[in-house]
């Protein structure tokens, strides 16, 4: 299941298709940001015009060629590969790695969907939470060792809810590390708004609380809720 475009072909997973144009760049241009460094993003403002996700980044790239030379430094390092890297700095960002940008424009850029959600609620949630103890093992996040949240990429539909298999692929990890809580996140869509606390098939978890709750992709912050 991948996410992503290349050579002017979009690669777009089931579980995003019902979103139109804008929400689809808009999901793609948030999470890649929160799995790049920061001479990587691509400033959300490029996509709100866009047609297409590699439409951005045309967008971004042909405004930052404009910059006026007296906001250009070129800055010149050698990495592993033997790569001249040459970093823009214009009034939007200090610095961006145009060299690897062009390449992902040019010759395409994707994800494993799956990986990219799991890393955008790490980046999301350590974020909100910078005091608190996070830890991520795969595509689990441990808070204060006491409950988890499992990045799930996985279409929820509540009015014909299938999640027992994954809730019992995840049930010893559970289980062996005593948690109060389980929250199994996935990402917000029509028909899954409101959060749904588990309570059936979860014999092996009676002492746990289990709740499924729909996550918004968005790059606002907001530190009433752990999960959100």
């Amino acid at each position: 299941m991948l996410f992503g475009f290349e050579k002017n072909r979009e690669i777009i997973p089931e579980i995003y298709r019902s979103l139109d144009k804008k929400d689809l760049i808009m999901t793609f241009l948030i999470q890649y940001n929160s799995c790049v460094e920061d001479e990587m993003k691509i400033p959300l403002i490029y996509g709100k015009q866009a047609k297409s996700i590699q439409e951005a980044f045309d967008n971004f790239i042909k405004d930052i060629s404009k910059a006026k030379f007296g906001k250009i430094k070129t800055i010149f390092k050698w990495n592993e590969f033997q790569e001249r890297r040459l970093i823009f700095q214009t009034r939007n960002l200090k610095k961006y790695n145009l060299n690897q940008i062009l390449k992902f424009y040019r010759n395409g850029l994707y994800f494993d969907a799956q990986s990219l959600f799991s890393d955008y609620v790490y980046d999301k949630i350590s974020r909100q939470n910078p005091d608190e103890m996070i830890d991520q093992q795969g595509n689990i996040i441990v808070v204060n060792k006491k409950f988890a949240i499992w990045a799930l990429c996985k279409k929820i539909d509540i009015y014909n809810l299938e999640i027992e298999n994954e809730i019992q692929k995840i049930s010893t990890f559970v289980e062996k590390n005593n948690f109060e809580k389980l929250y199994i996140v996935c990402p917000r869509n029509e028909n899954f708004k409101h959060f749904i606390e588990i309570k059936h098939f979860l014999y092996d978890l009676n002492k746990t609380m289990v709740k499924l709750v729909p996550y918004k992709i968005s790059n606002q912050l907001i530190r009433r809720n752990k999960c959100q």
